[in-house]
């Protein structure tokens, strides 16, 4: 699946509850996951899933009266190829670069350097 574009936050937040929960997911469990946090009628979640479902993003299918959804599209490839997408960008492809944006005023803490460092040491 090509991920060449980041969802609209209302979308990723759905998608987000899909993720979590155990496939196969219904309107009305997402309803009282997210939706009713968010105010929303159960139509306007459907609506959001029809983007989804269009996009490739989830797949469904009839059983009876309800419609059942399940993801396709793989949450940490999502999340990778969006963040690669974010630091090409704006970061022009330096990890560095957004590194320095985003620690410009303040300092790792010597926690996040231990793991950073770690992190290196497994990869390189």
């Amino acid at each position: 699946m090509e991920y060449s574009k980041r969802l609209p936050d209302t979308e990723f937040e759905v998608m987000q509850a899909i993720w979590e929960l155990t496939p196969p997911v219904t309107t009305s469990i997402l309803m009282k996951k997210i939706g009713n946090e968010k105010g929303w009628k159960a139509p306007t979640l459907i609506s959001f899933l029809v983007r989804l479902e269009e996009r490739g993003y989830i797949r469904s299918e009839k059983l009876g009266k309800e419609r059942l959804y399940y993801p396709e599209a793989d949450k940490d490839e999502y999340i990778r190829i969006i963040t690669e997408n974010f630091i090409n960008k704006y970061h022009n492809g330096s990890f560095v670069n957004m590194m320095n944006c985003l620690y410009k005023d303040r300092k790792l803490s010597s926690e996040d350097i231990d793991n950073l460092l770690e992190w290196l040491k497994t990869r390189y």
